[in-house]
């Protein structure tokens, strides 16, 4: 009996053990990743993708498009600009109503005024 109640105890023990290393809900999260004229990332937690650009050099913008691949949801389009057009922050968009684990592509464009062109990055894939 002494046998079976230490066996029962140790693998009590391991499960809880595996229960505690359990990885988070949120991880789908990236970013910041660099699209050279700003930032984008998103926080799966918060179910929020965000755009910065970069607060240098003159005029930056970051424009972001969510396309839902997998299944319906939401597909936001937007800019964000930087501190020459007086905005110094980040924009960022919810997909709180996107079904969990919905495909998306992010299609992302960006400006500097140095430069005098916009150019399209390479689209960043994820779940939200």
């Amino acid at each position: 009996m002494k046998k079976f109640i230490k066996t029962a105890v140790v693998g009590i023990g391991v499960a809880a053990a595996t229960f505690a290393l359990a990885q988070p809900a949120s991880a789908n999260s990236f970013g910041p990743i660099s699209v050279s004229d700003g930032t984008i990332s998103y926080n799966d937690g918060g179910d929020s993708f965000c755009a910065q650009a970069y607060n240098t050099e003159g005029a930056r913008w970051v424009q972001v498009t969510l396309v839902a691949i997998s299944r319906s949801g939401p597909e936001p389009s937007w800019k964000d600009y930087n501190n020459y057009y007086g905005d110094s922050g980040s924009t960022c968009r919810s997909l709180a109503t996107a079904y969990e684990d919905t495909y998306y592509r992010a299609d992302i464009k960006t400006y500097w005024g140095e430069r005098g062109t916009v150019v399209t990055r390479s689209s960043q894939y994820f779940y939200s």
